[in-house]
């Protein structure tokens, strides 16, 4: 049984690098072609109603993370510590901050997220208040408790699904909040959808692709009670048509560029949300 655990984390600790290398190399080109401008995000710009402009689509995220997560925290928001999950190069981070007025650490498996991150906070002059760490979801660094956490689109890389929701209970106090926004599979799927599914988890090295009732039930075991689910898979924006079929067809090409396996994933992502093989949700807890 030892063995097995020190194979798993060593599994694990070789998954982390894999994926923090992807992150080293890619973020860069993220920042530079995704559209997000100024506000540093590396999430789904989401066109719900009401939004008018792609920095709005961009900040949509942002906002909704602040608004779910004001319920639980403590009258002199100032005081609150909260906690980013996989927070990129500090968009969500900086912006939850000053929305809500209270102190902000994100955590990453990428340095070079890390660096552009905290070049970021000392641009805006948030260097008090928010701050960012190396670490992984099996390794998290030494923090403060949290009155609330957020996971945007990092959850899909945990190795260790039911391990992810047990160590976010660790860090937050009774009654905090928690929140997911990423992909969940949409289940049954035939042959055809499990070859597209596949594609996107190797191009974009996801682990834990998983349904909305597997998730919940992990959840629930590690303590946290279901506050809300928002479904957002009708207001994401992908290629046209025709250049989603030519994308389709150049993407099924092995490169050897450090950019084309995002490429490939989020091709193939967009194929799974058109075919309902995938959602994607925001999913709000509060830990009991």
């Amino acid at each position: 049984m030892t063995r097995v655990r020190e194979q798993a984390r060593s599994h694990a600790g070789e998954d982390e690098a894999h994926i923090a290398r992807y992150y080293d190399s890619n973020t860069r080109r993220f920042l530079a072609l995704g559209g997000s401008g100024d506000l540093a995000a590396i999430h789904r710009a989401i066109w719900a109603p009401g939004v008018q402009s792609r920095a709005e689509a961009f900040d949509f995220l942002n906002q909704l993370v602040a608004n779910a997560l004001q319920p639980a925290l403590p009258a002199d928001d100032t005081q609150a510590h909260l906690l980013d999950l996989g927070c990129g190069v500090g968009g969500t981070a900086t912006a939850v901050a000053q929305t809500l007025g209270v102190q902000v650490t994100g955590v990453t498996l990428s340095q070079a997220q890390v660096d552009l991150a905290q070049q970021r906070t000392a641009r805006l002059g948030l260097q008090t208040r928010v701050r960012f760490a190396l670490g992984s979801f099996n390794a998290m660094p030494a923090l403060p408790p949290s009155h609330a956490a957020w996971a945007i689109e990092s959850f899909v890389h945990a190795d260790d699904a039911a391990g992810f929701f047990h160590m976010a209970a660790q860090q937050l106090v009774p009654g905090a909040r928690l929140v997911l926004c990423d992909d969940v599979l949409h289940p049954p799927h035939d042959a055809v959808a499990q070859r597209w599914v596949a594609r996107f988890m190797r191009g974009w090295h996801l682990n834990s692709l998983l349904s909305e009732e597997q998730i919940r039930t992990l959840a629930e075991a590690a303590g946290f009670r279901l506050v809300a689910v928002h479904d957002l898979s009708g207001y994401l924006r992908g290629f046209h048509p025709v250049v989603l079929w030519a994308m389709r067809l150049l993407t099924r090409v092995p490169l050897p560029w450090a950019y084309w396996d995002n490429l490939a994933g989020g091709t193939a992502l967009q194929w799974c949300v058109k075919k309902g093989w995938t959602r994607y949700l925001a999913i709000v807890w509060e830990r009991n």
